[in-house]
């Protein structure tokens, strides 16, 4: 084989190889890379400007927006950097409290490091909205429980609606 002829095999090679890396990206970068907006690292939420830190690292979490989620949103990352997934039109759904709630939660789960579970972000959203001012009266607590009880239970750990919402109002008041 001439040098023209191995220096050919060697692009194609590397082609192949580059091809194969990029099928073989995880489902996240995947994912991300549909996100033709963002990422941000401050959104407004009803009104409310919010943002997210990682625990381990402090770095500021990327928010992307996607109207195509099956979800209300996802906490993850993609090799050190941590992202939240919301989706707009699923948030619409749910008052301002709630909306603001879903955005902590999702947080928390960046937030928590090693205590990280559902229940444990669950808590730490509504405690961040007591500390912020954000939830102030027992009437906003009891409305915001109301709106959870419809939620299913899952098996990644979400407690089922009526479960949850009383356990998100004792963690309320504790």
């Amino acid at each position: 084989m001439n040098g023209r002829a191995s220096r050919l095999w060697q692009i194609l090679a590397g082609i192949s190889a580059l091809y194969a890396v990029l099928w073989a990206l995880p489902a996240s970068a995947q994912q991300l890379s549909r996100y033709a907006m963002g990422p941000q690292y401050q959104v407004s939420v009803r009104g409310l400007p919010m943002n997210c830190r990682a625990y381990r690292t402090g770095q500021y979490v990327a928010i992307f927006s996607d109207p195509m989620l099956d979800d209300v949103g996802i906490a993850s990352s993609y090799g050190n950097q941590p992202y939240i997934v919301l989706n707009p039109n699923v948030m619409a759904r749910y008052s301002d409290l709630v909306a603001v709630w879903w955005f902590a939660h999702e947080c928390a789960h960046h937030a928590l490091g090693p205590m990280n579970s559902e229940s444990n972000a669950d808590c730490f959203a509504i405690r961040r909205m007591r500390d912020l001012g954000i939830i102030r009266r027992r009437e906003q607590l009891i409305a915001f429980s109301q709106e959870l009880r419809n939620l299913p239970g899952t098996a990644m750990g979400h407690l089922p609606g009526p479960l949850r919402a009383q356990h998100i109002a004792a963690c309320a008041l504790s």
